[in-house]
């Protein structure tokens, strides 16, 4: 998305943060449990941007196919992997016509991508088109209802430049119109997005929150399987 092409000298920067590698720390943690990912795996990674999550399957061990609309924004990914003998392969593309045939991948990530795309269900049903039989479609979404989407959405107003200006949060009651497809939802990041972390207590915060799937949840990992639930 051109949109993005302002922010990728300086998206990473979220990531070098105690709070923001807090939140990406549960956000991976929710994903992993529902993509179940596989050493040898090939991999999607739908809106991949910086390479977070195309970077983090590969030193898991699969191989990835990262996508973004973003030239700038690839071009970052591309070169956090340069000579790391890590296996992922930078495609410009759009979500909405992803440039694949075939059955090929056993699983397609996209987290915090379809905040911006108005095309979901296309991109979705795509999705699912390109996995194997038996394989995972896994969704990362950012949550309306809860501290963390009043903070994004705040800071979308006081910025006009803000990343979030045109996302769009998620409720659970939208989720079964993404795709007609039985899924399985785990909630998380529970703890507020305070300046001041204290890991300890918000480690604490979101094991006991998780366990009972809480409302009020700042993130979303959904999952359907190609064939199954």
């Amino acid at each position: 998305m051109a949109w993005f092409d302002a922010h990728a000298s300086d998206y990473d920067a979220w990531y070098d943060s105690e709070l923001g590698r807090y939140a990406d720390s549960v956000e991976k943690g929710l994903i992993e449990e529902l993509a179940e990912p596989v050493p040898g795996e090939r991999a999607l990674d739908i809106g991949c941007g910086t390479g977070n999550h195309s970077i983090w399957l590969a030193s898991k061990g699969l191989i990835v196919t990262g996508l973004d609309e973003s030239p700038a924004m690839l071009a970052v990914a591309a070169a956090k992997t340069s000579g790391s003998g890590l296996a992922v392969d930078w495609v410009h593309g759009d979500a909405a016509a992803l440039p694949f045939t075939g059955e090929r991948f056993d699983l397609v990530v996209s987290v915090a991508t379809m905040e911006f795309v108005e095309a979901r269900g296309k991109v979705l049903r795509d999705a699912m088109r390109l996995l194997r039989p038996g394989g995972r479609l896994v969704l990362g979404l950012l949550t309306r209802d809860s501290p963390w989407g009043e903070f994004y959405l705040r800071e979308a107003e006081e910025r006009a430049d803000s990343v979030f200006a045109n996302a769009h949060f998620f409720t659970e009651d939208e989720l079964p119109a993404l795709l007609d497809a039985p899924y399985v939802l785990r909630k998380g990041l529970y703890y507020p997005p305070e300046p001041d972390l204290d890991r300890r207590v918000a480690e604490q915060v979101e094991k006991d929150k998780q366990a009972r799937q809480e409302d009020r949840a700042g993130f979303f990992a959904v999952r359907w399987v190609k064939g199954g639930s």
